[in-house]
């Protein structure tokens, strides 16, 4: 039989991660598979032919997407034909549902036969949940980063989900710590130190930095010897440092990942947007207080339409609402200066926070497999069962 064929999409840098991780899984066990897609730079590097830059179908934001709409659906055309002339072995789609979901419609549709799996779920718990019941008719597994998916697509009928890993296991595992980041960064040794991380997309940064600075000026009366940590990347770091440049403490700006990192570990207690970035404080077991405010008409449609007792995915996880999260008209200095305050100045509360947010990991993880391995197995499987691929060796 053939070496096989595995098409992969990835329209993200995350996903360009998974999909990197993914490629080497593959590899171990089918050193001649080949690789077709469309990725970036870690995908490439991995053995993946690309048949365009992800970065255009990285559009994010109603007015971008509009702009880009023809271009878009030509790119959709584009990779659907690839696989409909190429007939690969199985397809995966990883995350980027409103490019992705409508390649696999066209590959469904064109070939039965071939396995389309879905990587990384949307997020189906939270809004939209018709989507899981429309996912079936195209994909025929999915893969999610997230133990509590796979219960909730049955229920949903959705298609098969399958429970991975989440990356951010590895990431930690791999972090060599430095061994006094606070005198790396000439920080106190005794006194409290905040880690405040305002979002990573300007339009939050500013909707988020007027209510955090008036948390920290409240703070800053109750706490003697605060110090702020405040990690940045390349695009929001001159954004952040005009906002803060008259706080009453003074913020240390950290841009290296592993800055990042050695900040969630070595700080008191963080305040935070609501996002990603809340995963991240919660395996390095750092207390947290979240806030989020989009504004307007569309904060409010989003407090209507959230179908989860938490915006904050720790606390989904863990199922317990151990991350205390301030919304909309909840997202004010004054509710939420207390809740940081005591994660600053009450030990018991804060031990108990850190031991409520140590089992995070082991639920994360998958026994010391990466996400890619684990994936690379229920591929290989689905695969065998199409009857398109050769035994595992």
């Amino acid at each position: 039989m053939s070496a096989p064929h595995i098409m992969i999409v990835a329209g993200e840098t995350s996903g360009d991660l998974l999909g990197a991780d993914l490629i080497a899984a593959m590899r171990a066990t089918h050193p001649d598979a080949a690789f077709s897609g469309v990725g970036g730079p870690a995908m490439i590097r991995a053995g993946l032919d690309t048949l365009f830059d992800m970065s255009e179908i990285a559009v994010m934001g109603l007015g971008p997407i509009l702009a880009n709409l023809r271009r878009l659906f030509a790119l959709v055309d584009l990779t659907a034909e690839h696989a409909c002339q190429t007939r690969p072995d199985a397809v995966v789609l990883i995350d980027s549902p409103e490019f992705n979901h409508r390649v696999a419609a066209r590959i469904k549709k064109c070939h039965p036969d071939i396995p389309v799996i879905c990587y990384v779920a949307p997020s189906v718990w939270a809004w939209r949940r018709g989507r899981a019941r429309k996912m079936a008719k195209h994909f025929d597994a999915v893969l999610s980063l997230f133990p509590f998916e796979s219960h909730i697509f049955k229920a949903l009928s959705g298609p098969p989900c399958h429970f991975v890993g989440h990356p951010i296991v590895g990431r930690f595992e791999a972090h060599v710590a430095h061994q006094d980041f606070r005198a790396k960064h000439n920080i106190p040794v005794n006194g409290s130190l905040l880690c405040v991380l305002p979002g990573s997309r300007l339009s939050e940064i500013r909707k988020l930095l007027p209510i955090f600075e008036q948390t920290v000026k409240r703070l800053d009366k109750q706490i003697e010897g605060l110090s702020l940590i405040i990690p940045v990347v390349a695009h929001t770091r001159e954004t952040v440092r005009a906002h803060v440049a008259d706080w009453p403490v003074a913020a240390i700006l950290v841009e290296d990942e592993a800055d990042k990192i050695d900040a969630f570990m070595t700080a008191d207690a963080a305040l935070a947007a609501s996002g990603t970035a809340t995963l991240e404080l919660g395996m390095a077991g750092l207390p947290s207080v979240v806030a989020y405010k989009m504004g307007g008409i569309m904060g409010a449609l989003l407090m209507r339409v959230l179908r989860v007792p938490s915006a904050v995915i720790v606390n989904l996880v863990l199922d317990a609402p151990i991350i205390q999260e301030f919304l909309e008209d909840r997202c004010t200095g004054d509710l939420i200066t207390p809740a940081v305050y005591t994660l600053l100045a009450d030990a018991a509360v804060n031990n108990e926070k850190r031991a409520q947010l140590a089992p995070l990991a082991d639920i994360l993880g998958k026994a010391g497999k990466t996400p890619g391995a684990s994936a690379a197995e229920i591929i290989q499987s689905l695969m065998q069962k199409s009857g398109r691929a050769r035994p595992t060796p």
